[in-house]
């Protein structure tokens, strides 16, 4: 085991609870804390809802990661005064957190994880006054994700993080390799480390097999409505009755009037009797939903966003064991083959991607087997506890690096 090494996450909202963002500090410190490092997650000010977690202290330790609220709550504060001086609070104590952990020589690394080019900025300076190294976690290509025009705050920023946030960090660890791509031929030289979805296989320890509905499974937040609709849709063309009937189960969360948006659609489908839509499920279930599916849905789009991001949950879906049906674009084609280890639909099409779904349906055993093949690409490739010695060595070297 390698000397211990001092990591600051910087820039995270909502820790511990949350989507990708989260699970992926939480995968990416676990990964660092096998290795023997120390790994401390600061949040600086509170954004959580307290009647969903009325027992989160603004200090704590969650699966062996520290982690401090320097504003003092992990809640949002009623009332604009309060928030704002929380705010306030949150900077300072931060700053004084970082300025003793660099005395007590317990800071070697930052992991900024924000897209915000000012806290970038901020956090530079920080790393020149208190002598650590900014590494850049990096998931998606910002300005190439769609804005409307009154966006203008935005789009500025999006540019300006891709443009120079990578030139003001000691290293980059990006999700992709349209990501890998940008940074060679915008950064030469610089260090990188990639760093795709990671995956805890022992979330899946005590989920039981139920002999229930058969269902396709798709999670995601409401907001990827296009998507979410084009899974529908694909849905609703399946030759899908008798004996071969067969469910959709949507797991969708986010804003209220987009889960509506989305139900309102679904009541005028004409397979609506098979359509059934959760929200906001424990863990054990979500998991539980995922091990009996026939297959998981995450069909992805020719876009910019697609294509330099790599969704976390394909990771969660392909651990489970059972079939993952997707498109061939973006980190899919670098990893997977169509029928060996995944169903992949050659373009983002409703009659293509349905087709994949019918597939599973009138093969169910060698669907089987490409779930299984699909674990294991996972085990090899996405398990976090795989990474661990990956990601110490680079850092190992980071360190040494003059």
């Amino acid at each position: 085991m390698s000397n211990t090494k001092h990591f600051i996450y910087l820039g995270n909202l909502g820790f511990p609870y949350g989507l990708a963002e989260i699970q992926r500090t939480i995968l990416i410190s676990k990964s660092l804390l096998l290795a023997g490092n120390h790994v401390t997650v600061v949040c600086k000010k509170g954004i959580l809802n307290e009647k969903d977690y009325p027992d989160l202290k603004p200090t704590g330790n969650v699966q062996g990661i520290e982690y401090i609220y320097t504003s003092g709550t992990p809640f949002y504060p009623p009332g604009l005064i309060k928030r704002n001086l929380n705010k306030i609070k949150g900077v300072l104590n931060e700053f004084s957190l970082l300025r003793k952990r660099r005395k007590e020589n317990k800071l070697d690394f930052a992991i900024l994880s924000t897209h915000d080019f000012d806290s970038v900025i901020y956090y530079y300076i920080l790393s020149k006054l208190f002598g650590f190294k900014i590494i850049l976690n990096y998931v998606e290509f910002y300005s190439g994700l769609k804005k409307k025009r009154s966006q203008v705050k935005a789009t500025i920023n999006d540019k300006l993080f891709d443009n120079y946030a990578p030139s003001l960090s000691k290293a980059v660890l990006p999700i992709s390799e349209f990501i890998i791509d940008h940074i060679k031929k915008d950064f030469p030289g610089k260090d990188y480390l990639k760093v795709s979805v990671l995956t805890d296989f022992d979330r899946y320890n005590g989920i039981e097999i139920l002999e229930e509905e058969k269902y396709f499974l798709f999670c995601g937040d409401a907001g990827y409505k296009e998507t979410i609709i084009f899974i529908i849709d694909a849905f609703a063309a399946l030759n899908n009755s008798g004996n071969n009937q067969r469910y959709l189960y949507l797991v969708i969360n986010g804003r209220p009037e987009n889960v509506a948006e989305i139900k309102n659609y679904i009541s005028n489908n004409p397979k609506k009797d098979f359509i059934k839509t959760f929200s906001k499920l424990p863990q054990k279930d979500l998991f539980t939903f995922y091990k009996n599916a026939i297959a998981l849905l995450i069909p992805l789009r020719p876009t910019f966003q697609d294509i330099a991001r790599f969704p976390h949950k394909t990771g969660e879906y392909l651990a489970s064991g059972n079939p993952v049906i997707s498109t061939n674009y973006g980190e899919m084609q670098h990893y997977f083959k169509d029928g060996v280890d995944m169903l992949l639909a050659d373009e983002y099409n409703i009659n293509k991607f349905s087709a994949k779904m019918q597939f599973v349906i009138d093969h169910p055993e060698e669907v089987k087997q490409i779930g299984l093949k699909g674990k294991e690409v996972a085990l090899a490739i996405f398990d976090y506890k795989t990474q661990a010695p990956v990601m110490d060595a680079f850092f190992n070297k980071l360190l040494n690096k003059k």
